[in-house]
Parts: structure tokens; sequence; C-alpha cells
């Protein structure tokens, strides 16, 4: 999932936002944070990891994180 372009275009959305709110956390953690949901959504959703994609919301999980 880390190698697929929408995985890496939500690390660099959600550290976006955490800027836009003041937050500094690395890379790393935002990515272990973003695979760790769309996992857990896909599973509570029945679907697959590909699918679950349409739920992410960079800012939301930005205002989580802060």
């Amino acid at each position: 999932m880390r190698n697929t372009k929408a995985f890496k275009d939500a690390v660099a959305q959600t550290l976006a936002e955490l800027a836009r709110r003041g937050v500094t956390l690395g890379p790393a953690t935002v990515a272990d944070t973003i695979e760790q949901s769309m996992s857990t959504v896909a599973d509570r959703l029945g679907i697959q990891v590909r699918s679950a994609w349409r739920y992410f919301d960079a800012a939301a999980l930005a205002d989580r994180l802060a």
C-alpha cells in the first residue's frame, strides 16, 4: 500500500494540513497512522483497502492527530 500514488498523496496532504494547524509530525508517523486507518476502515466495512481510499479525508485525519 505504501508504494501507491494514492498513499504518497495522502501523506503529503495530511502533512500539509498538519502544517496549517502548526503541528509537526514525522512523515513516518503520518504514514503509519494512514496505513492503520485505511486497514481499519476496510476491515470494518468489509471492503478492499484500495476501495477504502474514497473515505480518506486529510483534514479530518489532521484534526485527529493535532
